[in-house]
């Protein structure tokens, strides 16, 4: 268990990296496309600056802090350090002054800043690199500086406010969007990572412990080893010393401990709790631990139908958040009931906040593989009664 959990993490690791030299790759392509275009902008208004030498000024820089990136980069490909972070930003604010200062000019004269909108692109190329933090702050400030660049340039004409609308988004945009498409991504692939591991549990046995439990049940065992091994080798002296006897007895404890609640938790129990989606909205029931009988597509599909209740997307203006409560219970077999026709399992989900109609279609073909159900639906909670019919352990 210990190996397949370093494997996940592992895999874990290695597809967060290639999702993120993906996301940088295209980060880059957008980036240059952005100040190519700037530039462009520029060559097509040399004559509009009243100031020209300090726009070139803020081009050189801003060029000479992205090829000073691009080397850097080689050697933190994964995180850029503060330090550097803020030497950029220091290089972006002059940067932004030489530009302002460049296409200063009172009134609706003047060309458009080109290198100010740019560091937005460059800022674009940070947001795989530093955290979303860092690069909303800065972005907010570099539209609010253009932004009261603008208004002090007393335009006049109303024609003129489109472009400079424009010019602040250009500025703006790209880096705030490059933040939420990162977000969006880790989400995606934590509750990819989070359903792959709770999967890992439909193949365990009826009662079992968990990865959690595995790992503190490994470190138990090496304790214990270490504790023979030394008394099999004559270094550790019998009788045990006071020290030596605690704990002794305090491994023992904790084995004895883990062995009753491997004989009370199922699989399903497991499955909730060692979920980082599924622990904080999901109450499991089951005191005989019955989920432990149902057959392996039983379990996929019992499992299936939880998350895709839980991790299906809230609608707009849907405030209340989602709970499941999942119960089973045995059912008391009734005078002449064929006992050889298997054990009948009721299920019950009973779901708070779901809409009925919000319900993924891939649920209610997961709850089939369960067994037979029926829907019903009061106020906010859905209710589905699944009745299971699992074969009998006495007759196996």
């Amino acid at each position: 268990m210990t190996a397949s959990l370093s494997s996940m993490v592992t895999s874990a690791t290695e597809r967060d990296a290639l999702n993120r030299s993906r996301l940088e790759i295209g980060f880059n392509l957008a980036g240059c496309v952005l100040i190519a275009y700037q530039v462009t902008i520029m060559l097509l208004n040399l004559g509009d600056y009243p100031a020209l030498p300090f726009t070139i000024a803020a081009w050189v820089i801003l060029i000479a802090t992205l090829v000073i990136g691009l080397v850097i980069h080689r050697r933190y490909s994964e995180h850029l350090p503060t330090g550097l972070f803020i030497g950029a930003l220091a290089a972006w604010a002059v940067v932004v002054a030489l530009d302002i200062a460049g296409t200063w000019n009172s009134g609706d004269q003047g060309a458009p800043p080109t290198a100010a909108v740019a560091v937005g692109a460059a800022l674009l190329l940070c947001v795989t690199l530093r955290p979303p933090r860092d690069i909303v702050i800065t972005s907010i400030a570099l539209g609010i500086i253009l932004a009261g660049a603008f208004a002090l340039h007393g335009q006049h004409d109303p024609f003129a406010l489109g472009p400079a609308f424009i010019t602040i988004a250009l500025s703006v945009a790209p880096p705030l969007l490059g933040v939420q498409i990162v977000r969006s991504l880790r989400t995606v692939v934590q509750l990819e990572l989070d359903l792959v591991q709770v999967q890992s549990t439909v193949s365990s046995p009826r009662f079992a412990v968990g990865m959690m439990a595995s790992e503190e049940l490994a470190r138990l065992d090496l304790a214990a080893e270490r504790l023979l091994d030394g008394v099999a080798t004559g270094r550790t002296p019998l009788p045990l010393d006071e020290h030596t006897a605690s704990e002794a007895a305090s491994i023992a404890t904790e084995l004895r401990l883990h062995l009753i609640q491997g004989r009370r938790e199922t699989w399903l129990y497991h499955a909730v709790t060692e979920s980082a989606l599924l622990g904080p909205a999901v109450t499991v029931s089951d005191p005989d631990g019955l989920a432990g009988l149902l057959t392996r597509d039983q379990r996929d599909g019992l499992l299936t139908a939880i998350w895709l209740l839980i991790s299906d997307p809230v609608r707009l203006g849907q405030n209340q958040p989602r709970e499941l409560q999942v119960t089973l219970e045995r059912r008391i077999r009734e005078h002449g009931m064929d006992s050889s026709a298997g054990i009948h399992i009721p299920i019950t989900i009973s779901a708070t906040g779901v809409p009925r109609n919000g319900v993924d279609p891939a649920a209610w073909q997961a709850i089939r593989k369960v067994g037979r159900y029926v829907e019903t639906f009061s106020g906010t909670t859905l209710r589905i009664d699944i009745e299971s019919v699992v074969d009998n352990p006495a007759d196996l």
